[in-house]
């Protein structure tokens, strides 16, 4: 519509002015010659010597004499309105004030609203005009007072008040005729009334005040009529005429009839000369270029056209983005038709629109398998809630059945099915998978008793889907198993075997395997045997290292049954397997075959150990377990030689204070009493304290009793200190035996005391490591970590022990939770040179990585970290997290290409916080790298897979943002952006990440919704 609520200055000027005659009598006085010098002044305009001479009267008047006094106030007042004087108001107030019966006053009146129009007051000159009695103003004031008091209802907005005034004046020759036309015209072309309105403005186009105006008009109203060959007839010649503005409008008329012709062809090209044309092109401008573009077929350009109306929540970008989204449809790109079809939903100025691109949003979601933050079922309800008469609801009710069967994010699923308050079968079915899942998420990340109780949750509805059913009570039983309750672990394995489905499942066999680890745990041998044996009878591939582990804790029952050939049969078994542990099997069948006494045998078996597997752990155990061999067969120089082996090449081997103790007692069967009490005493200083040190102690009084020498024994004790002293032993044992008893009892509080006294008592006694030990544990379990390092370091530093690699495990873990990570990697290091346990073995390697890491020594972590994924046996999630310490080392030395490798391979579960992690990161690498297409195509695959690691998918939209930003796509970026305003719940930098995209988002935008045109000619 054309809105002209202000005529410019130069319309005005031509209908302001005021004229007043006065008949000249003759035979003036002298006052009267005054106030008559003072008119012809005010005729001539010369206000300002006219107020001068006015007030020259006022002064020398008194009030009420005569009538010349009022006047000369009157005119005071009216040349200070002339002169935009500041105290006109107040001298016409005062006028009014002082004069009420004056036939002056409505004059007064007049003259005070007109100031209030003049200062754009409208309400204000309305209400002095009320105060006007337009019978006493003369013909040309009263002409000028309609006009005036019309124009100032039309500001108003008042246009059927104001057209009366308009009307009285419109065929009546005066001053404000061509203005009163063009006011009243307006009226009527804001009614509807074209034919009128047309008439009035065919009267002014050859006014030259309105020539340019007015024809714009009147090709505006052939148009709203319908006459679109009138229309464009007329606009065309003026095309060529005035401003580029006027142009653009005229043109705008011309696209505007040829789209109403539905000529789109012809309707493009006028609309985009008018975008051309125009300094500031208006938002209906792009949105008819781009219905034009849409009707031709063109989706490409509409889809850009109309993406450019959308900067503002109004019912044109309600319409712009379902069209949009079939735009995008129609393109065959379902991701964009999707945002579009969601930000429609979002507007109900259409309710059809809304239903339809809520629906049509829904079903994208699903069929796209998008929904990060829980976006399809929360839009399905919405749906459901918004539009329950639909004829669509059916539909929507069957997709949303699919859509709970296929979500990823579990938790905010299982909200949104509990808050369904009339389930039926298929939302039941959709709590059990998706309970199921989220069960197994838990699970993958380590937290087994919160996956426990889902596991729970799926198993209420097992009914409804048996595969899943089957699957919970295996999966809960494993997760029972991890948190150490075996028997409850060998119920579900149970109930799984016997539960029907069980046999097609992958873990059939595995759930025997597990059964019998969790009989063992419970040292019911006899059960553990009979499921290793089922397990390995169901086993199909013989040669797996789970079949050839079951074949040695098979052999290890019945060692520790006591059948030692049965036990030597199954460790026979065993050492076939090479994927299994075959030096364990060969290790445990020679100590088996030594104690059935049949020594030669065992000797061979240990030194095809040795030559076989010269880098297995049971090395210095099997020439140790040689070594005693060769005593019980009399072969005391190889026994001497094989305990040598183990003190020359295992110095930091447990073994080695127990090959000395060997040595000192093979050369005192041997009478070498001098090598015999060099070794005995070796133990004694290098080991103070342990049991091998006492039994020397003892082989060291033998001797001297031997030589008859006791006061050398007691001169040689009491060098010692006082484990060592005869009369102080045993109050040391004792003292220390009752703190024991307080430790095995779980009496942590009184243990601690007792190893406190006991250590200050005895700082050099007997069981000085026990106590720092049992002591060590004991704060440990009471949450005093610091104090318990400094006992575990005693432990640590008193050589290798029986606790050495618990104490080096405790010691780097509280190093390492107290961000000491220097000393942590000293512990692990320490622990992986004498670990003898292959488990404390690889909790030292995992250890090392982890503090590398956290100490920046990017080498030494990739180093660590392949040592741990290439060690056999290793859990999933540890070698998981060994790969992103990898790639992430790899990507601080700037190696890229070589971390991306490794980040996709743990992206492939972005279940897991790393895998999800690793998506994003390589996302920004392909963003980074300028391949945006990669970077956005790893965004939605993460969308697509799901993931309970809502931070990492928040941050993958972000990125997704600046995509959309760099390419000019600001629809598309800001709606992302919003999705996680509306879906995102962490408490994080998220937010602030977003607002930030946001605010550069809605600043590019502006720039488009700010080209509004300041023309007064809007075409509708």
């Amino acid at each position: 519509m054309i809105n002209t609520k202000f005529l410019s200055a130069t319309i005005l000027a031509l209908f302001i002015s005021l004229s007043l005659f006065s008949q000249q009598s003759l035979g003036l006085t002298q006052p009267e010659r005054a106030f008559e010098k003072a008119m012809e002044l005010y005729r001539l305009n010369k206000f300002g010597s006219a107020r001068d001479q006015f007030e020259k009267i006022i002064r020398q008047s008194v009030p009420g004499e005569s009538n010349q006094y009022a006047m000369a106030c009157y005119y005071q007042a009216v040349c200070a309105k002339n002169l935009e004087n500041g105290d006109a108001e107040y001298l016409f107030e005062k006028f009014i004030l002082d004069f009420p019966e004056s036939n002056k006053r409505s004059f007064a009146y007049f003259h005070l609203g007109d100031m209030k129009i003049s200062n754009r007051k409208y309400k204000q000159a309305i209400r002095k005009f009320e105060e006007v009695d337009e019978a006493k103003l003369d013909q040309e004031t009263r002409y000028a007072f309609f006009f005036k008091k019309g124009y100032a209802h039309f500001m108003e907005e008042e246009y059927d008040v104001a057209n009366r005034y308009f009307y009285d004046l419109k065929d009546v020759d005066n001053k404000y005729y061509d203005a009163s036309n063009y006011y009243y015209a307006h009226i009527q072309y804001q009614k509807g009334n074209y034919e009128t309105a047309l008439e009035g403005f065919e009267r002014l186009k050859d006014v030259p005040s309105f020539k340019k105006l007015v024809p714009f008009y009147i090709a505006q109203i052939h148009y709203l009529k319908g006459d679109y060959d009138e229309a464009i007839n007329y606009a065309l010649p003026l095309m060529e005429e005035g401003s580029k503005e006027r142009k653009a409008d005229m043109a705008r008329i011309v696209g505007e009839s040829y789209f109403a012709k539905k000529n789109y062809a012809q309707s493009t090209e006028y609309f985009e000369t008018t975008i051309n044309l125009s300094a500031k092109p208006r938002r209906e401008d792009y949105y008819h270029l781009g219905f034009a573009y849409y009707y031709q077929n063109n989706y490409d350009k509409a889809a850009e056209y109309l993406s450019m109306v959308t900067s503002l929540n109004d019912e044109m970008a309600q319409n712009a983005y379902y069209h949009l989204a079939d735009c995008h449809l129609r393109l065959k790109d379902k991701k964009r038709a999707r945002v579009a079809f969601e930000a429609a939903s979002k507007l109900d100025f259409d309710k059809d629109i809304q239903e339809d691109a809520l629906f049509n949003t829904i079903k994208l979601n699903y069929e796209l398998n998008y929904s990060p933050f829980n976006e399809i079922i929360n839009s399905f309800l919405s749906f459901i809630e918004k539009f329950p008469e639909s004829d669509k609801i059916d539909l929507a009710y069957d997709y949303l059945g699919k859509v709970f069967l296929t979500t990823k994010n579990y938790e905010q699923a299982l909200d949104a099915l509990e808050n369904i308050k009339i389930k039926n079968a298929r939302v039941y079915q959709a709590l059990q998978k998706v309970a199921y899942y989220r069960a197994i998420d838990l699970f993958t990340n380590l937290s087994f008793s919160e996956a426990i109780k889902y596991f729970d949750y799926s198993l209420k509805y097992g009914q409804y889907n048996k595969e899943l059913k089957v699957k919970s009570y295996y999966w809960r039983g494993e997760a029972k198993y991890r948190l150490g309750q075996y028997a409850n672990a060998v119920e579900d394995y149970n109930t799984f075997i016997l539960t029907s489905g069980s046999f097609g499942t992958d873990y059939f066999g595995l759930a025997h395997y597990n059964i019998a680890y969790a009989e063992f745990k419970e040292k019911n041998y006899e059960s553990a045997k009979s499921w290793w044996r089922k397990y390995i009878n169901i086993e199909k591939n013989k040669s797996t290292s789970t079949v050839g582990d079951a074949y040695n804790r098979i052999g290890d029952c019945y060692f520790v049954q006591r059948d030692f050939q049965q036990a030597i049969n199954y460790y026979e078994k065993g050492s076939m397997i090479v994927a299994a542990s075959p030096d364990y099997s060969i290790y445990q069948k020679a100590i088996s075959l030594g104690i059935l006494k049949q020594h030669e045998t065992k000797i061979s078996e240990l030194n095809g150990l040795i030559n076989k597997y010269p880098n297995s752990n049971y090395v210095d155990d099997a020439l140790y377990e040689m070594g005693k061999s060769y005593v019980s067969m009399g072969d005391l120089n190889n026994a001497i030689r094989k305990y040598k082996t183990i003190k020359e090449k295992y110095p930091t081997s447990s073994y080695s204070k127990k090959a000395m103790l060997q040595l000192g007692l093979v050369y005192y069967n041997s009478n070498d009493y001098d090598n015999s009490m060099s070794f005995y005493k070796r133990v004694v200083n290098e080991f103070p304290g342990t049991q091998e040190s006492i039994e020397s102690l003892l082989g060291i009084r033998n001797i001297y009793m031997d030589r008859n020498d006791l006061d050398g024994y007691v001169a040689y004790t009491k060098t010692l200190g006082s484990f060592a002293q005869v009369d102080v032993r045993e109050q040391d044992s004792l003292s220390y035996v009752t703190a024991e008893r307080y430790y095995m009892e779980g009496k942590c509080e009184p243990a601690i005391k007792s190893f406190q006294n006991y250590l200050n008592r005895y700082p050099q006694g007997m069981f000085v490591l026990n106590a720092n030990y049992y002591m060590a544990d004991c704060l440990y379990k009471n949450g005093e970590k610091y104090d318990a390092l400094r006992a575990y370091t005693e432990v640590t530093n008193s050589g290798k022990n029986l606790f050495t690699e618990d104490a080096l495990i405790r010691s780097g873990e509280i190093n390492y939770s107290m961000d000491k990570y220097s000393e942590a990697l000293t512990a692990f290091e320490q622990l992986e040179q004498v670990a003898e346990i292959k488990e404390n073995r690889m909790e030292a390697r995992i250890g090392v990585m982890r503090c590398c890491y956290k100490l920046n020594d990017l080498d030494q972590t990739i180093s660590a970290a392949e040592e741990v994924m290439n060690s056999p046996k290793v859990a999933g999630e540890i070698v998981r997290e060994a790969r992103y310490y990898k790639a992430g080392a790899l990507m601080a030395k700037g190696q890229q290409e070589l971390a991306v490798k490794e980040y996709e391979i743990l992206a492939q579960n972005p279940q897991s916080a790393q895998g999800a992690e690793a998506k994003y990161i390589i996302a920004q690498y392909y963003y980074d790298s300028g391949d945006k297409s990669k970077a956005e195509n790893e965004v939605f695959e993460l969308a697509n897979k799901g993931t309970s690691h809502q931070y990492w998918l928040a941050r993958s939209f972000v990125l997704l943002s600046d995509i959309y930003i760099s390419n000019n796509e600001y629809f598309q970026a800001k709606q992302y952006l919003q999705s996680i305003v509306e879906n995102y719940k962490g408490d994080d930098d998220i937010k602030d990440l977003v607002q930030s995209r946001l605010k550069t988002v809605e600043e590019k935008m502006a720039v488009s919704s700010a080209k509004e045109s300041v023309d007064t000619l809007n075409i509708q």
